[in-house]
Order: structure tokens, then sequence, then C-alpha cells
């Protein structure tokens, strides 16, 4: 590994290990997404600028086929692929890197944390792999890496890839697994390999995800207008 990649351990991990978020899921995700926020922005226009009189029954009933076509959009969201279905048990320690922890804090709402780099080793032994978690307990004006060599209990997604979740309960496995690194920790080599880490879903990154974000917005925009102005008028 290059001296900088040490120093900059989470750009490093991130870079190379990034692939784009292209599952049938992911690009149903992204339209879906984007075609619920053309429709609430098509709504809201069409509410001020087309005369829609809010206190005709038929406004209340274009409303409410609005709600279910945001709703049909959004449903994506709730199927979870089957490849997630099946998450590995993991154990995570974590390395040190010379980035500014402020610069590595990620502001996405509920999925709001600090960013720092691990090396992994799953319970059934196989290979490890460096990746990056997200470290949610932490503070947002003043966050802090946790002492290097933290051992955490954690779910790798789905074999093959980096991705890294909390573990919904700690396995037997996993704390046999803790315990023996704490012992040993030159037991696992801070050199591996990095996993493939699929972008965010929403992600404009490459060019034909930002185009799956935002040529359906339009379109929600005018089907939902179009709707409104057919029934209320």
């Amino acid at each position: 590994m290059a001296s900088s990649d040490r120093m900059n351990l989470v750009r490093a991990t991130a870079s190379a290990g990034a692939i784009p978020a292209n599952r049938p899921i992911d690009h149903a995700r992204r339209i879906g997404t984007a075609l619920a926020m053309g429709s609430v922005i098509g709504t809201i226009a069409a509410v001020l600028f087309l005369d829609v009189d809010v206190t005709n029954g038929r406004a209340w009933i274009a409303m409410i086929v609005m709600i279910a076509i945001v709703a049909a959009c959004l449903v994506p969201w709730m199927i979870r692929p089957a490849a997630e279905s099946h998450p590995v048990p993991v154990v995570a320690r974590t390395l040190g890197t010379k980035e500014d922890p402020r610069q590595r804090y990620v502001k996405r709402g509920s999925r709001s944390g600090l960013l720092v780099p691990v090396i992994v080793r799953t319970v059934d032994a196989a290979a490890d792999f460096r990746s990056i978690v997200m470290m949610t307990e932490v503070d947002p004006d003043d966050p802090k890496d946790p002492p290097v060599g933290t051992l955490m209990a954690l779910e790798q997604t789905e074999p093959g890839m980096g991705e890294l979740v909390n573990a919904q309960e700690v396995t037997d496995e996993q704390a046999k697994l803790v315990d023996r690194l704490r012992k040993h920790p030159r037991e696992l080599a801070n050199e591996a390999p990095v996993l493939p880490m699929r972008r965010g879903t929403l992600e404009r990154n490459p060019w034909w995800a930002a185009l799956e974000f935002w040529a359906p917005i339009p379109v929600g925009f005018a089907v939902t207008a179009f709707l409104m102005q057919l029934i209320t008028g």
C-alpha cells in the first residue's frame, strides 16, 4: 500500500472499492424516488397555478390519487434484495488514518455518522478485507475516532461485498472471535484487499445514474399536473 494511502485510508478504500449501484432494485429505487419527487412538485404546482378548487370534492379525489401514485413510486424501498437476506457475521477492527474527522463526518439525516477505516474478518475465517464503517454514536459537532484497534461485531451485507452494517445480534462465534483477536491482535494483519462497495442508491454517479435520477422528475411533474387538471377540471 502506498504511503499516501496509509495516511488517507478512508479516501483510498472508498476509491478502490466504489462501484455503481446497478442492481435492478437500485434502478427501481432511483427512478421511483425521482418520479415521487416530480409528482409532489407537480401536485403543488397544480394547486398553486392551475386554479384547482381545493374545496371541491374532485380535488380531494385528485389528492388521494396523487398520494397513491407517490406511494407506488416508493414501493421499491420496501423490497429487500434476496442477497441481503443472509448477512455474514464479521468482526471489524478500526484502523488509524490521518484524515480530519470533520471531513469524514457524513450528514444524511438518520444515516449520519463518522466514516472509519476497518480491517474485517468473517467468523468462517474467509479471506480478510478492508472496508469502511459508519459510526453513528459520535458528536456531530466534534466527531472523534474510536481508539485504533477497537473491535466491533458487525454484518457483511452480502458475501463478496465490502458493505458493513450493525449486527442485529452478536453471535457466539463473533464473541469468540472478538475475544481471540483481543488476546492475539497480530493474528489480524492490517494488509488486506478492498472488496467492492456500492455507491448510495441516490448518488448521481456515474452519468447514467444521474440520468435515471433527473429525467423522471419532469415526467412525474407533467403526469401529475395533467391528472390534477383532468380530475378537477
